[in-house]
């Protein structure tokens, strides 16, 4: 009986990363084709019974966590240098690939979690682990795609060659740019917001959320 148990959870596991093939670069498409209704979806689908929720889709934070392993496998297939660390944990992290992909994932993070602290706090709404997990969710869909481009734009700021480090840094910048923009269209989809208000409340966001994260940098690896 244990090992029919077994079996049947080695089949699931196999069916369930083998989909990723097909329901990955579908979701990626579709986030970067139609982010803003991708935040309505995250928002729908969530609504629905748990285990009919994102049957045609990757789950948000699944579809973060393997962009972000995509573009961290892509830094080391390039052979670029490990990251620099001055504290003892710090040089822990650097030197294992596995914990510099949590960290990675975690850095990352902070956007949508940023961006959903802030539309509960704008809607008047409890800061709770049930309130927040719906705005999470729906905003790992639009920080996947700009994760994966900016984490491009970094591999190639960080080459000897001039011209791919000016490439590097347009790629990040337009990452940023798009990342931006979608936020200040959901938002003011979502009431009578104006585009100053809602460009300033975004900006915030986000300066907020970079600057967490450059503390977590300086204080875990100490540069």
């Amino acid at each position: 009986m244990d090992l029919m148990r077994i079996v049947r959870s080695l089949e699931e596991f196999l069916y369930e990363v083998m989909t990723w093939l097909v329901f990955y670069p579908r979701t990626m498409w579709r986030s970067v084709r139609h982010p803003v209704e991708m935040l309505h979806y995250a928002n729908r689908e969530l609504q629905d019974q748990p285990d009919r929720r994102f049957a045609d889709l990757l789950s948000p934070p699944l579809f973060l966590m393997i962009t972000i392993l995509l573009s961290h496998l892509i830094a080391v297939s390039a052979h670029q240098g490990a990251a620099v660390a001055n504290t003892t944990v710090g040089k822990q992290i650097v030197a294992s690939e596995w914990s510099m992909f949590v960290l990675r994932s975690m850095l990352f993070s902070v956007y949508p979690l940023m961006f959903a602290v802030s539309r509960l706090r704008r809607e008047n709404l409890p800061l709770d682990r049930d309130t927040l997990r719906a705005p999470f969710f729906a905003q790992c869909y639009v920080a996947a795609p700009a994760a994966f481009v900016i984490g491009i734009g970094a591999i190639l700021s960080r080459t000897a060659h001039l011209e791919l480090q000016i490439a590097g840094l347009v790629v990040s910048l337009g990452a940023i740019l798009w990342y931006i923009t979608v936020e200040v269209i959901w938002l003011r989809s979502r009431g009578p917001v104006g585009r100053i208000a809602a460009i300033w409340s975004v900006c915030r966001t986000w300066l907020t959320a970079s600057l967490i994260n450059v503390l977590v940098i300086v204080l875990v690896l100490g540069i």
